[in-house]
């Protein structure tokens, strides 16, 4: 854990965003989605767990509209993965992916189990943390330091500084900070209950 900690303080400090070239052996986006989906469903006992649809263009009609970006719609239940987030995963790795994948089951459940923070931001960064328990709790699926970092990497560059926007999903350091929790807590047994916001 003082590796992850210190990989953290690291990005965080840096200002990193991209972490190269992503390894050579990166899962296809189908196999990440299908891994990933087919692995989390068992942590909530498999009850109320969403559609998925993935790979969705940009513009498509989706449960709430235009798909604009991935998200949980809660009209239809339905998690999209949107394919610009797909290309934009890929340039960090399959675990950025396999992280967006999780952030938004993550919002299915707030929805269906009614834990849902009031605020968008405390909404956004409980997802975070969630799906960093969810990743270390799926069964088979080993996280190596590459794949926290594709993960710790993904979440500094999709954090905002727009605060006034009821948008706001989380400052790029308190987006590492949430996923980094859920990844530490996971293995030491506190799970879901660490990543509690009122």
């Amino acid at each position: 854990m003082k590796k992850l900690k210190a990989l953290v303080t690291a990005l965080i400090s840096a200002g990193c965003v991209l972490t190269g070239t992503p390894a050579k052996a990166e899962l296809s986006p189908e196999a990440v989605a299908n891994g990933v989906y087919e692995g989390i469903q068992h942590i909530h006992g498999y009850q109320a767990t969403p559609k998925l649809v993935w790979n969705v263009r940009h513009g498509q009609r989706g449960g709430c509209g235009a798909v604009r970006g991935s998200h949980y719609c809660g009209r239809n239940h339905t998690v999209y993965i949107a394919q610009q987030d797909i290309r934009m995963a890929y340039q960090h790795g399959d675990a950025a992916l396999a992280y967006i994948i999780a952030h938004e089951y993550a919002h299915a459940m707030q929805a269906a189990h009614s834990f849902m923070p009031r605020t968008t931001a405390s909404a956004e960064l409980q997802a975070d943390c969630l799906a960093g328990v969810y990743l270390r709790s799926i069964p088979n699926l080993t996280l190596d330091q590459r794949d926290v970092q594709e993960i710790m990497t993904f979440a500094y560059r999709v954090g905002d500084y727009a605060q006034w926007s009821r948008n706001h999903h989380g400052t790029p350091a308190q987006r590492v900070k949430a996923v980094a929790l859920g990844l530490q807590s996971s293995p030491k047994g506190k799970g879901l209950a660490a990543c509690q916001i009122n």
